[in-house]
């Protein structure tokens, strides 16, 4: 069965994946901004030390998923529209329309996401 997409899902599918691989670039390049005044040295009580600790780690944490995500992003924006893309590849059955325009990046079909087969949703 082939996947339905039309001209305008795969138009509506690069879009919004050029739209949120822009909005993580900003998102990586603010945390990389705040991480030289949380490693900034200065007379830090214990109190003061965890906070910055605490928060340099969310910052990290927050980086790193932004990276993975733009870096899926980024891999699948070539492939919207050719051959292959909208197939599951655990399976290779065809990954339903509105699961593609929910989660354009998608490498799993919805059976095999559950399933736990991929390790990406």
């Amino acid at each position: 069965m082939p996947t339905t997409l039309s001209a305008d899902d795969l138009q509506e599918i690069t879009d919004r994946l050029t739209a949120e691989a822009d909005a993580l670039r900003e998102e990586l390049a603010d945390a990389e901004s705040k991480m030289p005044a949380l490693y900034a040295d200065g007379d830090l009580d214990a109190a003061d030390v965890g906070a910055r600790v605490t928060a340099l780690a969310a910052l990290r944490a927050d980086a790193d998923r932004a990276r993975t995500l733009l870096d899926r992003i980024v891999a699948t924006l070539p492939r919207v529209g050719a051959p292959g893309f909208g197939r599951c590849t655990a399976c290779g059955d065809v990954i339903a329309r509105d699961r593609l325009l929910a989660v354009p990046h998608t490498e799993l079909c919805i059976a095999c996401a559950r399933a736990g087969t991929g390790a990406r949703p």
